[in-house]
């Protein structure tokens, strides 16, 4: 049902823990970081988009938007010294272009877009790290929810957002009856519904 694979890749993308964190941009990563500090556990940070300016030298960073985003990955490679940058795609300057292959939901025959990204970035990133043999994700400000970006103070509604679609609760929910989906949980949010809390027994079930 959900398939990916690298395209291009100039970096070597194997795992150096087994835990993998994904930061999204949701308004709970504060509280998702803060309550998954307190585990004392080895991870390895994969930043999405904005979040990486909340942790310090992440392993990875994720932006969907590859085409849109080619001068903001050249500034992370010089800025954050061995962080792997991936995208979707056979874009330039990215470390890793990957290729998603997912349901489509009929999101072509209705709108006329084709390649669309179902889920979110944060389900890219789960994907992606699920493909470079991480055991166990976690995510964390990656809601699924409209309340809003954390680096964005809560003040009205053009703060507020993004405006989920049918089709990307579709793609997690999907996934959910997945056999990877027991190597994935979130802190928060509708995520959190889904796919499940993260415990102390399910990280020491590797």
């Amino acid at each position: 049902m959900f398939k990916i694979s690298i395209h291009k890749t100039d970096s070597d993308v194997l795992r150096s823990k087994d835990i993998l964190l994904i930061l999204g941009d949701g308004r709970s990563l504060d509280n998702d970081k803060r309550i998954f500090s307190l585990l004392g556990v080895k991870y390895d940070v994969a930043a999405i988009g904005r979040s990486i300016k909340a942790c310090s030298n992440p392993k990875h960073w994720f932006n969907a938007d590859g085409q849109t985003a080619m001068a903001w990955a050249k500034q992370i490679k010089e800025q954050h010294k061995g962080t792997i940058t991936h995208t979707l795609g056979d874009e330039d300057g990215f470390d890793v272009d990957w290729e998603i292959e997912q349901p489509d939901y009929h999101y072509a025959e209705i709108t006329g877009e084709k390649g669309r990204l179902h889920g979110s970035s944060a389900f890219f990133a789960t994907l992606a790290g699920l493909e470079m043999g991480y055991k166990k994700i976690v995510l964390a400000g990656c809601p699924l929810d409209t309340e809003g970006h954390w680096y964005f103070e809560p003040k009205d509604v053009e703060t507020l957002g993004p405006m989920w679609l049918c089709l990307d609760f579709m793609a997690w929910l999907d996934f959910a009856g997945t056999a990877n989906a027991i190597k994935v949980r979130s802190m928060s949010g509708y995520t959190q519904k889904i796919l499940g809390s993260l415990t102390h027994g399910w990280l020491n079930e590797m």
